[in-house]
């Protein structure tokens, strides 16, 4: 810088230090209308800003994740790999979460089936999240960022040059007889010049309305179409559930088998009844007395005669065995069980645990079935 231009930097700072000590009263003042515009475009800068800045969280939601991205994307640039990094999506995350454990539960369930549903669709949501991403800043941040580089960095270089020569021509013109009149006329010259420089530049800033709101428009646009999109995947996903419900609700309960353990168990339980049952009926036939021997007669005896009637002979009823009824159709899909018909009565031998019952149809056939799938029309004794 030569030695005049370093006297012309001082004579500034000497101006703005006695504006600042409540010298004002010198100072070249601006009409009104400029004075605003002034104000707007200090605004508009500030809004543009601070929405570039939240638009960015709003996307990017995560402030570690996005330090490490913009580390990673600065360390590319020195080394001349221009790579952008992809934001890590958090439907992305939950989808990999849900697929996995529903794949490892497999398709016997129907809740890791309906993970593996639920996954997919988020996986959908973070690939539209990430489009929303793109169109974000293509068609908003891009623009906007373009307006604070060119438009609003011009607008304030003029301003700022306004500023310097305003203080120039202040300086110089409250000296008076001690700076050449050429000199002076000079610096307003300048002053009217970066005057109006700066006036035209933050008009046409200030008249671009219609561009900064369909900027605007794009982004809600933007946001329209990835709910839209959003929408349709969850409501395919929500009938996707439901109709699952609907399926699970109308097969019948699912029943626990009874282990093999406790098959045999109740099977030798079965056979020592019966054994039991034998040596009591042959127990009783060995104590009846039979009817061609009559008792000893050891002396005479006189008859007795008596008119009381006879006892009814007591009719024997046949023993009511304990049964049950089917109140659905059962299929015997392993060894063991005992199918059935609706309606049809089995003859019941034993109850296994809380789930199965063993029983046995008409035709002789004997089996396990499910608790669940009968009516007791006889209980088993106590």
């Amino acid at each position: 810088m030569s030695m005049g231009g370093m006297m012309k930097q001082f004579h500034k700072a000497s101006q703005y230090m006695s504006e600042k000590m409540g010298g004002e009263s010198d100072k070249t003042k601006m009409d009104e209308e400029f004075v605003e515009m002034e104000r707007k475009v200090d605004l508009m800068a500030k809004a543009v800003s601070e929405i570039m800045t939240h638009t960015k969280e709003y996307l990017q939601p995560n402030p570690t994740t996005r330090a490490k991205m913009n580390m990673m994307n600065i360390s590319s640039k020195i080394q001349g790999k221009q790579r952008d990094m992809k934001y890590p999506q958090t439907e992305s995350i939950l989808a990999d979460t849900m697929l996995k454990f529903g794949g490892d539960l497999g398709e016997s369930s129907h809740f890791g089936d309906a993970m593996v549903e639920v996954g997919e669709s988020l996986r959908q949501l973070s690939e539209i999240k990430d489009s929303l991403d793109v169109g974000v800043k293509q068609d908003f941040l891009d623009p906007l960022q373009q307006l604070l580089d060119k438009d609003i960095k011009e607008v304030m270089h003029h301003r700022k040059k306004l500023s310097g020569r305003r203080l120039d021509y202040d300086y110089k013109r409250k000296k008076g007889t001690k700076v050449p009149q050429e000199e002076i006329v000079q610096a307003e010259q300048k002053l009217e010049e970066s005057l109006e420089l700066a006036d035209m530049s933050m008009f046409n800033l200030l008249s671009g309305d219609v561009e900064q709101v369909s900027q605007l428009a794009a982004l809600v646009e933007t946001q329209v179409e990835y709910h839209r999109q959003s929408t349709d995947i969850l409501e395919a996903l929500h009938e996707k559930l439901q109709e699952r419900i609907s399926n699970i609700n109308s097969q019948p309960p699912r029943v626990r088998k009874p282990s093999i353990c406790t098959q045999l168990v109740n099977q030798q339980n079965f056979e020592s009844g019966q054994e039991r049952k034998a040596r009591q009926m042959q127990a009783g036939m060995m104590g009846d007395t039979p009817q061609d021997q009559s008792p000893v007669n050891t002396g005479p005896s006189t008859p007795k005669i008596t008119s009381d009637p006879l006892p009814p002979i007591p009719v024997a009823k046949p023993p009511q065995q304990p049964s049950v009824r089917g109140l659905y159709l059962f299929e015997a899909e392993n060894e063991g069980e005992l199918g059935f018909k609706e309606g049809e009565i089995l003859t019941l031998i034993s109850q296994i645990d809380e789930n199965w019952y063993e029983g046995m149809n008409d035709d002789g056939d004997t089996g396990y079935f499910p608790v669940s799938f009968v009516e007791v029309l006889v209980p088993l004794p106590n």
